[in-house]
């Protein structure tokens, strides 16, 4: 049985020298309420303490102004994460794990006298979606002054329909939409009405919500580890599924195993809740949802940061957001690329970040451009971007401007405020301190309202077929949209084949197999394969057997590879003499001059077993890169990290640069089972020696390993597997390299004593010494930085943009008061009464794959799912408290600078 503490073999990972022993440090005495005379000397002290950024130190687009409005007590209103604006412009401000506030701003020019009051609400207990037993009212928290503090846990707000409409999503029993309501004038909300349940999880849970242009509906955004709602009454995207013509691999680490399409969605529903759609789908965790003045719909979306330096990484971005459509999330390694024709690419990409809150600039007084800007909010690199859009085609590019940065700043939610023109946006999230700002524009330009240009023929187009999607459209539907489906627009083509994919398929396969027109034959064959019966499988292939691949020019050669790979992924894989067939009229064609080509053919030769692709492909692995791919998208090929230029970026090089193109063939090779030899084997097991200084995000080195292990189990002789496993079993890091051994004398720290000896004193601090004590404090064990370090806790790189030095010793000192679900463990009581605790990082033939201990992550446990009785989320951090007990008050110093400058010698912090 496993220790439910685990950690006192923290030593045995680490060189001696590199780390004094961590004191346990003594139980905190209860906390007193304070009285009534002493609660405002202690909340000022507080204040003092845990003040947020102040805006001179932010970095503000030239001709505006923020003004900060108000500071949050954090432990008697927590840590604000939502934000909207009520019909009598005051704002209403959601706690992450709490309660609802109503803040009356001052007028502008003046930021004294901000108003705020805890909302008198209770959610009540609701029935289960089988209309069994009502779920209990979870415990209400209680401030420090014993005041009671109901549980809301609102992630979306929305004003509409006389009502506020809220998501919860951090209280699991209440889950999903609310309706609040004032029934009797007195400014309270006293009819309170669950709608709807989203029942997700935590951070990649439900979230926010915003009123339809027309003002008759809302939508609603639910990430990625959200079910879809039951009884869903119509669905514009038709026949989802995960589509990957060879096996998906799972996150190396285990995360959102077993998740599946549609992942992250936006839905719409009407006013009581009753009538609820899928509207667009294959997001990850897209947190807000913003319309623009035409009625465009835009989200922000996040990246899989821990997927860096693979083929398979997308960055942050923006998407512009249509009925029907997928944009390409699938967990794992399963992540579409955004060229493929059944998805649609974002109008900008960011690179690493954490998407929160959205709004475009319409009512705002500020400059023309910046009214019909879009505002999109990044928590762990604090910055706020003005992303401006111009007219391409049907749809939109962006150009982002860094609007608002600062360090901290964990933007959560912003809001414009018709009332007086000024937009205002809230920081905090995971209980970090939270604050209100307000934005405003002093500039001389006119802040006139502005007008958003005329729509384009092409946007008129696309939203004419968009009508064609809604339920009881008929067949007539089918004429009116097949011209469109060889339209030069991508996102035209993408309305009609949709328009066409909700129509009965035996109107239209004929016409779809017999189709002249090349780029037309290709969407409809892509629509016929993923709405069809199987049995037209064999006239699909015949019918794409037609198209020369050669003769097709390059905007239709990725398509068409699509349309072959949806054929096998939908009818499934056909007889040998099929496969032989298709393979011969594809194998002259790889390798190809395009590297995307090259890997959509090479995962369709080895699905077709072509005895060519292996000779082909191992000579390969030797070949850098082409240019093509490495500067292929923000963050992608070039590992991106972040530094005090806010945004900037940084891309490493040398040797620990990936080559994303050899992983990609490299994890297609992991399911060739022909026309390998001995020496082809040697060649391609030699290859993982090349990738061990190779540098990603915290999945990196877990899937080339699971690449290695899955080939190997493809060998068939016993001896040379296993003398290919000695060759290319990867080395242990050594995470001890280059420690500084604490001179101390440490002490047991206190949040409040470590912030008091740090804050506002890191000047002429040392770069070497704060580098290396990171590495003696066991950080580097746990935690990525920059592109070093391991993956069990969250990426520090950006952590002095999203945490005030309090924030960040509650973290480290007190580790288990905030425990991200991206980051948690379980406890598992097991059926002959022993306990485990650890986190999944796998599950395989029945049995959970567990690591539990953080300092060595490669030793597993494995239990079997039958012998499982209960589990639950662990209470207790995997990080151990005190680990920066062995420091001094320079030493303490040196290493919360260097955490907060991003790993930057030339900060402000180090100059002497």
């Amino acid at each position: 049985m496993i220790p439910l503490r685990p950690f006192p073999i923290l030593l045995a990972a680490l060189s001696a020298a590199a780390l004094l022993p961590a004191q346990t440090p003594e139980p905190k005495a209860k906390a007193k309420a304070p009285s009534a005379a002493g609660g405002q000397a202690a909340r000022a002290a507080m204040a003092a303490v845990a003040a947020p950024t102040d805006p001179a130190a932010l970095t503000v687009a030239p001709g505006f102004k923020v003004e900060l409005l108000y500071t949050v007590p954090k432990e008697e209103q927590g840590s604000w994460v939502a934000l909207a604006v009520d019909p009598k412009g005051r704002i209403t401000a959601g706690d992450q794990y709490g309660g609802l506030y109503r803040i009356t701003v001052p007028p502008l020019g003046t930021s004294a006298g901000t108003k705020v009051e805890k909302l008198n609400v209770t959610l009540p207990s609701v029935p289960t979606p089988s209309g069994g037993e009502a779920r209990p009212t979870p415990k209400r928290a209680v401030a420090t002054d014993g005041s009671a503090s109901p549980s809301v846990g609102a992630h979306g707000l929305l004003y509409a329909f006389g009502s506020l409409y809220v998501m919860v999503d951090e209280v699991p029993a209440k889950q999903g939409i609310w309706r609040l309501r004032d029934t009797d004038g007195d400014d309270q909300f006293d009819e309170v009405k669950y709608l709807r349940e989203m029942r997700g999880s935590g951070e990649h849970g439900p979230h926010s919500l915003a009123l339809s242009p027309d003002g008759k509906s809302i939508y609603f955004a639910n990430g990625n580890h959200t079910d879809l709602p039951t009884n869903l009454n119509t669905s514009r995207p038709v026949r989802w599924d995960e589509d990957h013509l060879l096996p998906r691999m799972w996150d190396a680490r285990g995360h959102a195993k077993n998740k599946y399409a549609p992942g992250g969605y936006i839905g719409r529903m009407d006013p009581d809740g009753k009538s609820v759609e899928l509207f667009a789908l294959g997001f990850r965790n897209q947190y807000d949802l913003s319309f623009d003045q035409n009625g465009e719909l835009f989200t922000y979306d996040s990246d899989m940061e821990w997927d860096q330096g693979t083929p398979w990484y997308m960055p942050t971005r923006i998407n512009h957001v249509i009925g029907g459509a997928d944009y390409g999330w699938r967990s794992g390694a399963g992540r579409w690329p955004d060229y493929y024709a059944d998805s649609l690419p974002a109008t900008v990409n960011f690179g690493p970040g954490s998407p929160t809150g959205t709004v475009f600039g319409t009512g705002a007084k500020f400059p023309a451009k910046y009214q019909l800007a879009l505002y999109a909010a990044d928590w762990t690199y604090g910055t706020l971007y003005a992303v401006h859009h111009s007219p391409d085609g049907a749809t939109w590019k962006g150009r982002k401007e860094e609007f608002i940065s600062g360090k901290p700043l964990p933007l959560t939610d912003l809001v414009v405020n018709p009332a007086d023109g000024a937009m205002y946006f809230a920081v905090g999230g995971r209980r970090t301190q939270a604050a209100l700002y307000r934005v405003t524009y002093t500039g001389t330009e006119s802040t006139a309202p502005a007008k958003p240009a005329p729509l384009n023929a092409d946007v008129q187009l696309r939203r004419s077929l968009e009508a064609l999607h809604a339920e009881g459209t008929g067949p007539e539907a089918i004429a009116t949209a097949w011209p469109h489906l060889s339209h030069p627009d991508r996102f035209i083509r993408f309305a009609a084949r949709v328009a066409i994919e909700r129509q009965i398929t035996e109107n239209w396969a004929d016409r779809a197999l017999n189709e002249k027109n090349p780029q037309a034959a290709i969407e409809a064959l892509i629509a016929l394969a993923r709405v069809g019966p199987k049995y037209h499988q064999p006239k699909i292939i015949e019918a794409l057997s037609r198209l020369d691949f050669a003769k097709q020019p390059a905007a239709l050669q990725l398509p068409l590879l699509r349309a072959w790979q949806l054929a096998f992924a939908r009818g499934g894989k056909p007889d040998a003499a099929t496969c032989a067939r298709v393979a011969a009229k594809l194998d002259p064609h790889f390798p190809h001059a395009d590297a995307f080509v090259n890997r959509e053919l090479h995962a369709l030769l080895v699905f077709l077993d072509s005895p060519s692709v292996v000779a082909k492909t191992v000579p390969l692995l030797s070949v850098s890169e082409p240019a093509t791919v490495t500067g292929e998208m923000l963050g992608g090929a070039q590992l991106i990290a972040r530094n005090d230029n806010y945004g900037k970026v940084v891309s490493s090089v040398g040797d620990s640069r990936p080559d994303r193109q050899q992983i990609a063939y490299a994890y297609n090779l992991r399911h060739a089972t022909v026309g390998w030899t001995p020496q082809l084997r040697l060649q391609f097991f030699s290859w993982f020696a090349r990738t061990a200084t190779w540098r990603g995000g915290n999945s990196f080195s877990g899937f080339i390993q699971n690449i290695r292990t899955e080939t190997l189990a493809n060998v068939p002789d016993a001896a040379e597997r296993a003398a290919l496993n000695a060759l290319s079993k990867p080395t242990a890091p050594t995470f001890a390299a280059g420690a500084v051994t604490p001179k101390g004398p440490g002490r047991n720290y206190t949040v409040a004593e470590a912030t008091a000896l740090v804050d506002g004193k890191l000047v002429g601090r040392d770069f070497a010494q704060g580098k290396g004590l990171f590495t003696a404090t066991a950080c580097t064990v746990c935690h990525r930085f920059g592109n070093e370090g391991s993956g069990i806790g969250p990426d520090l790189t950006g952590a002095g943009n999203r945490y005030s030095v309090k924030d960040l010793f509650e973290n480290i000192i007190e580790p288990s008061k905030v425990i991200s679900d991206q980051y948690d463990s379980q406890q598992f009581d097991l059926a002959d009464g022993s306990t485990i605790v650890g986190r999944v990082v796998g599950e395989e033939n029945g049995e959970l794959v567990l690591m539990s201990n953080p300092f060595m992550p490669d030793e597993k446990t494995k239990v079997k799912a039958s012998d499982v009785k209960s589990r639950k989320t662990y209470p207790v951090s995997m990080m151990p408290p005190g680990l920066v007990n062995s420091l001094n008050e320079n030493e303490l110093r040196d290493l919360v600078a260097y955490i907060l400058s991003g790993g930057n010698p030339a900060s402000p912090m180090f100059k002497k």
